[in-house]
């Protein structure tokens, strides 16, 4: 008797586990941006206008350490192009946790960040990338 109620309660947990599993790799990426983000407090400073689009300067608190992937620019809802540095041959590094200051940065086709959006995409474990709202130029 005892051993089926151990097994019972094994197959109920195994059970809700797969069955919970689909929620939390479609909910889990969504909470984690919201609520874990990765940077915070972005700030757009010198904006300058120049022949391939607008460069600027970036300075933001990173607050979690996790592996940097990448910056997504947009306008509206077309992807743009993003050079980090233009002319050196620098990658972007994985930054410490603390205060950042980064540039030049020169977002392609553009002729101001009004109007665009960007994220940040971070490896911060192997379950998902998470995304984090970078900037928004409303």
């Amino acid at each position: 008797m005892r051993f089926e109620r151990v097994l019972s309660r094994t197959g109920l947990t195994v059970a809700l586990s797969l069955a919970l599993t689909p929620a939390v790799f479609s909910v889990g990426p969504a909470i984690e941006s919201r609520f874990f983000p990765v940077v915070s407090g972005v700030k757009v400073e010198a904006v300058e206008k120049v022949d391939d689009g607008v460069a600027f300067y970036v300075a933001f608190d990173k607050v979690r350490q996790c592996k940097f992937l990448g910056v997504a620019w947009y306008l509206g809802a077309e992807r743009v192009g993003i050079e980090f540095e233009p002319g050196h041959n620098l990658y972007p590094l994985t930054r410490p946790v603390g205060d950042q200051y980064a540039g030049p940065w020169l977002v392609r086709n553009v002729t101001s960040l009004e109007g665009t959006t960007a994220v940040a995409i971070h490896s911060c474990h192997p379950l998902w990338e998470t995304v984090t709202p970078f900037y928004s130029g409303t």
